[in-house]
């Protein structure tokens, strides 16, 4: 898009962030700084990165438990007060290290808009800027980088370029699922409408697809049935960190990674395998 554009963008969301201030979500908002290719001086930014501080108060942690518990994005509630449904606006809340981002502070708590806008507009332009360099990257990953975090792209391609695991994607296929102990699992613990209960259905019919029985399963950290569970599911990284242990000490066949469940998008996944179990075993995924 055109600068300018991008600058109208980021106004917009400016003036949203003022109104709202003092209304929750956005009274937890205390900084916002731009990244990437604007901060950067693109004459042509793909888009426009944000970098949101925020507080927490129980009420935002009673809320994240929630989202997290019914597979929704806690974070929509600020881009909905910031943004709406326009695009060109990438909000990013968590970073592991934002100076990593070299990030331009645009507003703090304390400044007025007028400020902020002074300070965007101060931004030098550079016609030689381009994207800014996308780390930890592979195939795999296109398309899902904004949901796949940093650190954890660094882990997978880690043990990939030491042989300990394989790495593919996958799309998962809806439909039925053949055992009834199986289905009642899930119908046990999603509600119908929960995008965590259309990925689990779908992992299951994976399973029974390459002819194994669902109840050999470990779906997003609870065992099918069995105590002995070669096949492995989870559902947006929460339980990443669990593969070394998962493929190496239980005989573990595959681990399979819905990226970002949601009610309608593809189900896009990540199956990875383990190749040399020493090397897998002898890995920290943090």
């Amino acid at each position: 898009m055109e600068r300018e554009k991008a600058i109208a963008l980021v106004d917009v969301m400016l003036d949203h962030l003022d109104a709202g201030k003092t209304e929750w979500p956005l009274s937890l908002v205390r900084e916002v700084a731009v990244f990437g290719s604007f901060a950067r001086g693109a004459v042509q930014p793909k888009d426009v990165d944000l970098l949101i501080t925020r507080d927490t108060d129980e009420r935002w942690v009673s809320h994240f438990v929630t989202c997290l518990s019914y597979g929704r994005d806690p974070y929509s509630v600020f881009r909905q007060e910031l943004i709406g449904r326009r695009r060109g606006c990438q909000l990013v809340f968590e970073y592991g290290d934002p100076a990593e981002l070299s990030p331009i502070v645009l507003w703090r708590v304390g400044d007025s808009v007028e400020t902020a806008r002074q300070r965007l507009r101060a931004i030098p332009t550079d016609p030689t800027a381009g994207r800014a360099p996308r780390h930890a990257m592979l195939p795999e990953f296109e398309g899902l980088e904004d949901w796949i975090p940093r650190a954890d792209r660094e882990v997978l391609c880690n043990a990939l370029d030491k042989g300990a695991i394989g790495l593919e994607r996958l799309t998962l296929e809806e439909g039925s699922v053949r055992s009834r102990f199986a289905m009642e699992h899930a119908e046990d613990r999603w509600a119908p409408s929960s995008p965590l209960f259309r990925a689990g259905i779908a992992v299951l019919r994976y399973w029974e697809s390459c002819g194994v029985n669902p109840r050999l399963g470990h779906l997003h950290g609870v065992d099918v049935d069995k105590p002995v569970t070669p096949y492995f599911a989870g559902f947006n990284q929460r339980y990443l960190r669990s593969i070394p242990r998962c493929l190496t000490e239980f005989g573990g066949k595959e681990w399979i990674e819905v990226v970002h469940p949601t009610k309608t998008r593809p189900l896009e996944c990540l199956r990875i395998t383990p190749r040399d179990t020493d090397v897998l075993a002898s890995l920290d995924f943090g």
